[in-house]
């Protein structure tokens, strides 16, 4: 079985942060670092005792340089991606999908909320249901038939994850929200056990899960903060609303998502003939040396 693991840095024990004024600001990097990566670790104990062929783990924080690769679980591949990249980091190749060190959604008040910029983002709807990071990553993951069985973060963002998929989705909560820049970090020891003993369940009940259905038109409403964040897209054809709203809309969900990650329409679906059935470079490159 093929497993991928999408991190986040502001979800795991330990992690601290503040506002700079007008967002996140991550302290103690080698710290949170550390966090991150113990509880990648636990995760793959638990995905390897439940029979894991394959793990790739896609350092999702930022300019993906969170995860020291000397101190990763031995069975994980690490992948890290630049700007020029498709929209999306797996494919139908994968069982399974695990976002781990997750955080809630701009405008829930939870630890270091925010929905993909904290200083650009003020709310984001998908055909008229706010959506965060977590649900993007799923439908994202849903594209290619690929469930996700397991979200560990703070108790908002477990909370937002099985609101979006279901009471039966494990969750790991790794500390508790008190507002967005002051939490209680569960004992990591416990949150270690925790994440391993989930991953093993949610791989044994791999039959169980169910991916989140694709509607046949997609729209993504996203708010910005400021209008200057809504000039770009406007000038590659995006609909604008007003003064700091834009309309993103397509049937296929990929296309949505790369128009509102800077694509102008239709450029990210010809360069990488995005569809269902298409394969990540990284499973063509590891398929050719495995024959």
């Amino acid at each position: 079985m093929k497993i991928m693991i999408l991190t986040d840095l502001e979800g795991p024990a330990g992690v601290n942060g503040r506002s700079d004024g007008i967002g996140n600001t991550m302290l103690n990097r080698p710290t949170a670092d550390l966090a991150l990566v113990n509880e990648v670790n636990a995760v793959c104990r638990g995905l390897v005792a439940a029979g894991a062929d394959e793990i790739v783990v896609m350092d999702g924080h930022g300019g993906s340089n969170s995860i020291d690769i000397f101190k990763l679980h031995p069975k994980a591949s690490l992948m890290q991606v630049g700007d020029w990249s498709p929209m999306v980091i797996l494919d139908g190749s994968y069982d399974a999908f695990i976002q781990l060190g997750c955080h809630a959604m701009q405008s829930s008040g939870a630890y270091m909320c925010h929905t993909f910029n904290s200083h650009g983002v003020a709310e984001m709807r998908f055909n008229g249901e706010q959506i965060g990071e977590i649900g993007i990553s799923s439908l994202a993951a849903a594209y290619f038939n690929v469930p996700t069985i397991m979200v560990s973060g703070d108790d908002a963002a477990c909370h937002e994850a099985r609101a979006f998929l279901g009471d039966g989705l494990e969750v790991v909560p790794t500390k508790a929200s008190i507002n967005r820049y002051s939490t209680v970090n569960y004992p990591v020891e416990e949150v270690y056990r925790n994440l391993e003993a989930a991953a093993e369940r949610a791989l044994r009940n791999l039959d169980k899960a169910v991916c989140p259905q694709l509607p046949e038109h997609c729209e993504l409403i996203v708010r910005m903060m400021c209008p200057n964040h809504a000039n770009g897209p406007e000038r590659l054809g995006i609909e604008r609303l007003d003064e700091v709203t834009l309309r993103y809309k397509d049937d296929d969900f990929m296309e949505v998502w790369a128009q509102r990650n800077g694509w102008a329409p239709g450029v990210h679906k010809r360069k990488f003939n995005m569809n269902p059935n298409w394969l990540h470079p990284y499973t063509l490159a590891r398929s050719a040396f495995k024959d």
